[in-house]
């Protein structure tokens, strides 16, 4: 057996020493304190993961209500643009037609008829008179719209700050309706005035029409041209499509036309009754008589054309409206030579010739081969196709027409 080493380990004893048992016995835990470790940080990334997805989603309902808010306002305001749209389109209107009814309502004419229709015209131009404008104040939509189509393309930005836009905008977006509202019951309230003053309006100058109508018919020594100025106007007042040109200014030439109307039946009336132009009348009669039933106005002056003392002169106006009709003017020289001889009443048959070229049974020999239209040529031969081949019929003045043109005159009869 080698000798005992100094440095030999001593002998184990039989029973393990309780100090030696107690270190083993607690070095065991150290396993599960690692495990503890890993179950925490695992439940710390999981709850990172949560936390991380709920921001995600938060984020996610954010652009949404973002979104749908802009959409939502996108439509309010492009409704109010039609609102405004229809608005501005009745207020132009609107304000036409006040100016329009506001001139007849302030005309002393207006004034001076006390007739329930001018009454109801009256109030409905007040009415629509005392409208306010409608239109709003810019509410920032648009800059709200064009700020979200700037954010599409900005990036993230946190769920907060969307989520205090969209509410924004939706605060925004109850403005925009409102506004609206108010210019669609704005334009509502336009066209019921509108409508009630176009309806005012068309009855007042109805029954203006209708007044204009009575004066010609209660009125039948007034000239022709004073019943057909006034024929004119009551046309005007009676159709509903000339409504735009009824203004005061109309309602102005209306009374006036009325008021020649009487006039012209007091001076003819008054002419009548007067035995110094008796001689006028016979001759008047004449010329009526040669007529065909054509209506003759005359018109009696110190000269015509020039011409005045010691001549025999006269025109004729022809108008083809209201039945076909002429005015002869003759000069004083006509009535005092009346009776002397033949040319006085040859001149007054050329001046009645100039209107009936245009009577429809004489039309087309006036204006065919024979003559041409040539209206000087015409009047002489049909008043020396009446018997009156003298110097009077125009054959002085514009020489005697040829017998083929004597004789077609002389088929207008």
């Amino acid at each position: 057996m080698p000798p005992e080493s100094p440095f030999s380990p001593p002998a184990l004893p039989a029973e393990p020493l309780p100090w030696v048992e107690s270190t083993l016995l607690a070095a065991q835990p150290r396993r599960h304190r690692r495990r503890r470790a890993i179950v925490v940080t695992g439940v710390v990334l999981a709850s990172l993961g949560l936390v991380a997805g709920a921001f995600w989603g938060i984020s996610v309902l954010a652009v949404q209500q973002k979104d749908l808010a802009v959409a939502v306002l996108r439509t309010a305001v492009d409704e109010q643009a039609a609102a405004q749209k229809t608005y501005d389109a009745r207020a132009r209107y609107g304000a036409s037609l006040a100016e329009r009814a506001g001139s007849v309502v302030a005309r002393a004419e207006f004034n001076a008829d006390t007739t329930p229709d001018a009454a109801h015209f009256r109030l409905a131009y007040e009415t629509i008179a005392a409208l306010d404008d409608e239109t709003p104040e810019d509410n920032g939509a648009g800059a709200a719209i064009a700020r979200a189509d700037d954010d599409d393309s900005a990036g993230y930005r946190p769920p907060w700050e969307v989520f205090t836009e969209a509410a924004a905008d939706r605060d925004l977006t109850h403005d925009v309706v409102h506004d609206r509202d108010a210019l669609i019951a704005a334009a509502k309230e336009a066209t019921d005035a509108q409508d009630w003053v176009d309806d005012t309006e068309a009855a007042y100058f109805s029954a203006v029409a209708a007044r204009g109508t009575s004066d010609i018919a209660a009125n039948t020594l007034a000239t022709k041209q004073s019943q057909v100025a006034l024929t004119r106007l009551i046309e005007q007042a009676d159709d509903p499509a000339m409504s735009t040109s009824r203004d005061g200014a109309f309602l102005s030439s209306f009374v006036a036309a009325e008021n020649a109307l009487v006039a012209s039946q007091a001076a003819e009336a008054a002419e009548l009754a007067d035995p110094a132009l008796a001689v006028r009348r016979e001759i008047e009669d004449y010329a009526r008589s040669l007529s065909n039933e054509m209506t003759l106005d005359f018109v009696w002056a110190p000269e015509v054309n020039g011409k005045g003392e010691g001549w025999l002169s006269g025109t004729a106006e022809t108008y083809q409206s209201d039945g076909g009709w002429a005015v002869i003017t003759l000069n004083y020289g006509v009535e005092e030579d009346w009776g002397l001889d033949e040319n006085p009443r040859a001149l007054v048959a050329h001046e009645v010739g100039h209107a009936q070229a245009h009577r429809p049974a004489c039309s087309a020999l006036f204006t065919g081969p024979v003559f041409g239209s040539d209206d000087e040529m015409w009047a002489t031969a049909w008043s020396i196709s009446l018997g009156f081949d003298l110097p009077g019929s125009g054959i002085e003045a514009y020489g005697r027409p040829s017998d083929e043109q004597i004789a077609v005159a002389g088929q207008c009869r």
